[in-house]
């Protein structure tokens, strides 16, 4: 094998590495595209020759490629990352629910929220809420939604 086919077989390794990067984001496998081009290279100018060479600088070359100019990559060209809100329970609060089994003055029913049934009381204990009634999510205790009536108003102009 020649010198020449082993900087075209380097060349062409880095090549593809660098263009996986477009099916394997993360920056890591763009480096170590890099790192087999910068060993073709080193191969072409003669200044490493054969096999073991030539994966002791692409090792090398890769690892000093990888950590010195990632980050700097990384803030030149920021990742796509979406922050949402992480508490659901205050996406919930003051959304509007349907009782789906009676909830009974003082104890327990169930209600649909979200295309689910939950547990759920009453805030006030002196009253039933029947079922199909729409509620209001007050809070949540672990499991327990606590709900209270809608305003026979508020159903036609509900609050913003």
């Amino acid at each position: 094998m020649q010198d020449y086919d082993l900087f075209t077989y380097w060349f062409i390794g880095g090549v593809v590495l660098m263009l996986l990067e477009f099916l394997l984001p993360g920056g890591i496998v763009f480096f170590l595209g890099l790192g087999a081009t910068l060993v073709s290279l080193l191969l072409y100018t003669g200044l490493i020759e054969g096999w073991i060479q030539a994966f002791t600088a692409w090792f090398v070359g890769s690892l000093l490629l990888l950590f010195g100019l990632r980050g700097v990559v990384q803030k030149l060209i920021p990742a796509q990352v979406e922050r949402g809100r992480t508490d659901e329970d205050l996406d919930a609060y003051d959304q509007i629910a349907q009782v789906a089994e009676t909830i009974p003055a003082g104890g327990e029913g169930r209600i649909t929220f979200r295309g689910s049934t939950w547990a759920a009381k009453h805030y006030h204990d002196d009253q039933a809420l029947e079922a199909g009634t729409p509620v209001r999510i007050v809070f949540r205790d672990n499991l327990l939604w606590t709900v209270e009536a809608i305003d026979p108003s508020e159903r036609e102009h509900p609050k913003e």
